[in-house]
């Protein structure tokens, strides 16, 4: 007996293809009693395993879904915690830059003041320094012109001499005695 695909349901006795009624010898029972077996074992075995396979499923996309709602959660609170820390970093640098600009603008005070005092003191100094050198001048010009006129004043005779004084004095307006 030769067993191919048609001979399941198909007898060997004849020669041309006919459809064999005799269940016993097609196995047609065994077939339908195993396909029954095999979708019975199938529910029984494989779909617990299927169920559970996918309520492990969904429960991780559940926890996923929760994860990534939490995770927007904290992504929200980060970046409002960060605008937060933002706004207090520029309030911190406003400050910290206002009190700079006080200290500079107060140091800049106190070095000019401080300038100031020293050109005023220097142009004293040198005030002072011309004032005392035009009077050491004069009293140098005063000498040399005395020194002059009494060098040639002694050397003038008597008569010389009291001429010479009559006529200053009466020059600069005095009277004769």
């Amino acid at each position: 007996m030769i067993w191919n695909l048609v001979s399941l349901f198909l007898s060997h006795e004849e020669s041309f293809i006919e459809i064999n009624s005799n269940i016993l010898e097609t196995n047609l029972i065994n077939l339908l009693i195993l396909i029954g077996l095999l979708i019975y074992g199938t529910q029984i075995s494989v779909k617990p395993n299927l169920e559970l396979r996918q309520k492990e499923i969904s429960q991780t996309i559940e926890n996923a879904q929760k994860d990534v709602l939490d995770a927007s959660n904290y992504y929200s609170l980060a970046e409002k915690g960060f605008t937060q820390s933002l706004f207090w970093l520029q309030s911190w640098k406003n400050i910290y830059q206002k009190e700079k600009t006080e200290i500079v603008i107060s140091k800049y005070k106190i070095i000019k003041a401080g300038l100031v005092e020293t050109f005023s003191t220097t142009e004293n100094l040198i005030t002072s320094f011309e004032k005392k050198s035009f009077l050491s001048l004069q009293r140098y010009i005063i000498f040399l012109t005395a020194s002059r006129i009494l060098r040639k004043f002694f050397f003038l005779s008597e008569n010389e001499q009291s001429k010479l004084l009559e006529l200053t004095i009466s020059k600069l307006g005095g009277s004769k005695k």
